[in-house]
Formats: structure tokens, C-alpha cells, sequence
């Protein structure tokens, strides 16, 4: 059974977000980041889309809004380098999945709007998906998440998001990486560390 990943960046008080921007600025960290997602799906709410600015590159962005349409109007700069495919479609009870693709054929930045995670299936596609924020999308599928890769900087910082407890449902397996700002951490779900373990 296929499962979700999870990769973040918090600080020592949980923080994840000031003003929809990320309060600090390690380039190794991006640039862990990008050698994680690159060639995979990346999964974000609409407010850490917009936060970008643009769609990450190399990657296929499943963004969720419960308004896909209002959206594509809001930034007709983005989206109109998109054409639709396969159509967007109703499902039921009023769920909406719009394909997009580039007008340039690079299927590789394909972008995928859903109204509801119910929509989501990691068994639908065949590379890693990564959840990548905002606050909201981590607590409603870090319990789908089989892994979480996460950054934790070694500062307090003030914001407006969080990061949710996870604490109780992840064990760490892996220290990847600690530097002197910051160190990443590998977690697993305990119910599927426990099933490898026996």
C-alpha cells in the first residue's frame, strides 16, 4: 500500500509561518528540499501556493482550494500558461478535481486542483507524493503519511502557523543531516515501523 510523505521545516516552538512567508532563510535547507521533491508531487494548500508565487518547477502540483476556479482567476499570470486537460469534473457530492497541464507540453508541471482530500489517493500515481504545508494539510494528512523528513530549526521564531503534534505517531529512525542552524530528522509512522520491525 502506497502512502504519503510529509517534509516540513519548524522551529523550536513550532513555528512554520509568519504572514504566509517562512520567517528564515537557510539555502542548504531549499536546496535539501528541492533533491527531496524534484521529479515527484508536491501537495500544498492554496495559501502556501500563493505564498510561492508560481508552481515548483520539476514537480507536479497538487494544490487544495475549496474554490479551484476563484483561484485560477486570482492569478491569471500563473494560469495562463495552462491549458485544461481531461477537463475539470464534478464528482460526487460536489468534490472537483481540475486538471492542467503547460502550454509548452512539459508534463513534468502538470497542476492538479482539488476541492477535498478526499480526492486523494497516492495509489493514482506512480511517484513520492509530498505534503509541503500549509499548517491546516499537515494536520488533516499527516496520519496518511508513512514518513516525515523534517527540518527543525535551532531558534524560537514568531509566526502564525504551526506545525501540529506528530510526536505520538512518528519515531525517528534517522538524524540526516545537523548543521549549526538547523538539523533534519527522519521520522517514520510507528504502526509501519512496528509491521517492517516484525
Amino acid at each position: 500500500m502506497k502512502h504519503f510523505k510529509a517534509i516540513a521545516a519548524m522551529s523550536l516552538n513550532r513555528v512554520i509561518g509568519a504572514g504566509n512567508r517562512i520567517p528564515w532563510h537557510y539555502p542548504e535547507d531549499f536546496k535539501w528540499f528541492r533533491e527531496k521533491t524534484i521529479g515527484n508531487i508536491v501537495v500544498m494548500g492554496r495559501k502556501t501556493f500563493e505564498s510561492l508565487g508560481k508552481p515548483l518547477p520539476n514537480r507536479k502540483n497538487l494544490i487544495l482550494t475549496r474554490h479551484p476556479r476563484q483561484l485560477i482567476r486570482r492569478h491569471p499570470a500563473i494560469f495562463g500558461q495552462y491549458k485544461e486537460w481531461r477537463g475539470g469534473r464534478n464528482l460526487k457530492q460536489h468534490q472537483y478535481q481540475l486538471n492542467l497541464i503547460r502550454l509548452d507540453g512539459n508534463r513534468n508541471e502538470d497542476i492538479r486542483i482539488f476541492s477535498s482530500l478526499k480526492l486523494l489517493d497516492p495509489e493514482e500515481f506512480p511517484d513520492q507524493i509530498f505534503i509541503c504545508g500549509g499548517a491546516q494539510v499537515y494536520e488533516q494528512l499527516l496520519p496518511r503519511c508513512s514518513d516525515l523528513y523534517l527540518t527543525l530549526v535551532k531558534a524560537e521564531y514568531q509566526g502564525d502557523a504551526f506545525f501540529p503534534p506528530f510526536e505520538n505517531r512518528f519515531v525517528l529512525v534517522e538524524e540526516v543531516r545537523d548543521t549549526p542552524d538547523f538539523k533534519i530528522l527522519h521520522y517514520r509512522h510507528k504502526m509501519l515501523q512496528s509491521e517492517e520491525s516484525t
